[in-house]
């Protein structure tokens, strides 16, 4: 994804090493992007580890979560939080 949508990457200020990411293979982080996304009219931007994976994901993970006090509510899989007194909801897409 990094390469498809040339985005700029930094060295990562401290590299370190996944092994949950592809079974069997451990995988090196050593490379961040600066990543913009929108979802509908949500827009953002999050710090990524740049490495390989056979499928192309932006993992919105424990670090966004905690800068914006998502709330996630497990039986509907949803995701609340707040931005700037507006309330946004993320929900699952639905199944083709």
């Amino acid at each position: 994804m990094v390469s498809k949508l040339n985005l700029d990457t930094m060295t990562h200020l401290r590299p370190n090493t996944l092994q949950w990411i592809r079974k069997g293979n451990v995988v090196e982080v050593f490379k961040q992007t600066l990543a913009h996304f929108s979802i509908s009219e949500y827009r953002d931007e999050v710090l990524c580890d740049v490495l390989p994976m056979d499928a192309c994901h932006l993992l919105l993970g424990r670090h966004w979560q905690h800068d914006k006090d998502v709330i996630h509510h497990g039986e509907s899989n949803t995701y609340s939080f707040k931005i700037k007194a507006k309330k946004m909801t993320f929900t699952p897409l639905a199944p083709n």
